[in-house]
């Protein structure tokens, strides 16, 4: 899943994972509608990467969904001062391709 206002961005993120094999990531565009999507599924996301606005309450509750059900995250712009045990990862802007790719080895979801 990815999570995000930015269709340019948006777009950019999913390209790049269906360039790793990846399938069509499920979009959503608000941090409200993430914790929804997350809440509902009977099989927990392979990933979310949320480029959502980190200030909304909805986007730490969609964080820590995430954890909860065992969903790495990669969140961008993310506070980084707040590790969580391995599943969360946070990227700043600008970020790049190769930025991407590390924060996938880092959850161990990307071995080349």
């Amino acid at each position: 899943m990815i999570a995000g206002s930015n269709s340019v961005e948006v777009m950019d993120v999913a390209e790049h994972l269906v360039a790793h094999g990846w399938p069509e990531p499920v979009v959503v565009k608000t941090p409200h509608i993430a914790v929804e999507r997350l809440r509902s599924r009977t099989n927990p996301f392979t990933l979310a990467v949320l480029l959502i606005n980190q200030s909304d309450p909805e986007t730490s509750a969609a964080i820590d969904m995430c954890e909860h059900i065992g969903c790495p995250v990669i969140v961008i712009n993310g506070d980084g001062s707040k590790k969580r045990a391995g599943q969360v990862v946070s990227l700043s802007r600008p970020f790049i391709d190769t930025d991407l790719d590390q924060a996938l080895r880092t959850l161990g979801l990307l071995t080349r």
